[in-house]
């Protein structure tokens, strides 16, 4: 059994590797920062204080929570989670690309109206569907040879 396995060797992570942030000026950071994490970190503060405007009852909220907790939370949600193996927001972009394709297509070209016939909703079909439909292509071609 040893025998028959074969090991493929691929190198695709030698060129990825994460970058971190070790120091801002002089001051050295306690725990390095991934620059993914803090790009997420600010974008998430942004989107917190956008939030605060437009919400102003938000404002009651304590500032540790809105200026950090948030913003913090938000970064971890969208690094860490995954929605049909995509980040958030690239799954986001491409359910509402989804939502603004047209809902018919032909070959792969969105058609406005399907001809009567063209596209039939049966995901399953029984022997007698299969029957039936052997009967209408025979009597359509007996048709067409008349």
């Amino acid at each position: 059994m040893e025998k028959d396995k074969v090991v493929l060797r691929t190198y695709n992570s030698t060129w990825k590797f994460e970058r971190k942030i070790y120091s801002i000026d002089r001051i050295r950071l306690l725990v390095p920062i991934n620059i993914d994490d803090a790009a997420y970190l600010i974008m998430g503060l942004l989107i917190t204080i956008l939030l605060l405007k437009i919400f102003p009852f938000l404002n009651h909220i304590p500032f540790i929570i809105r200026y950090v907790l948030l913003p913090w939370g938000l970064m971890k949600f969208l690094t860490k989670k995954k929605f049909d193996g995509k980040m958030p927001h690239k799954f986001l972009l491409g359910y509402l690309q989804y939502l603004t394709l047209p809902k018919a297509f032909s070959r792969f070209q969105d058609c406005r109206e399907y001809k009567k016939g063209v596209f039939t909703d049966i995901a399953w079909r029984g022997k007698e569907i299969i029957d039936m439909t052997d009967l209408l292509i025979k009597r359509k071609g007996a048709k067409n040879h008349v």
